[in-house]
């Protein structure tokens, strides 16, 4: 479920940088020190990591799962809800992502 499915979901600026503050133990380079459970926290979080992606690139598998384990430990599973939650889009054989 987006935001624009759900109001409760939606954060403002500050809300956000106060939950990305407590989610990520640096900025730059970004490293995710908890990857928060509840929905609206999560979709903070992967709405600054699909900033890490170029719009209108197209992306190995292997690339994303470098670029997402630089930030945390399981890559799959950010992966997987960037995808499952439309920041990212990907071809059904897994042959390229790009940021949607």
């Amino acid at each position: 479920m987006t935001p624009a499915e759900n109001p409760e979901l939606m954060v403002d600026e500050a809300e956000q940088e106060k939950i990305l503050n407590a989610a990520f133990s640096s900025r730059v380079p970004l490293r995710l020190q908890v990857y928060p459970p509840k929905l609206k926290k999560k979709l903070a979080v992967l709405r600054l990591l699909a900033e890490q992606f170029e719009p209108g690139r197209r992306y190995h598998q292997d690339e994303v799962n470098a670029l997402l384990g630089e930030v945390w430990s399981d890559p799959v599973a950010l992966r997987r809800d960037l995808i499952d939650l439309g920041f990212l889009s990907r071809e059904n054989d897994g042959s390229a992502y790009w940021r949607t």
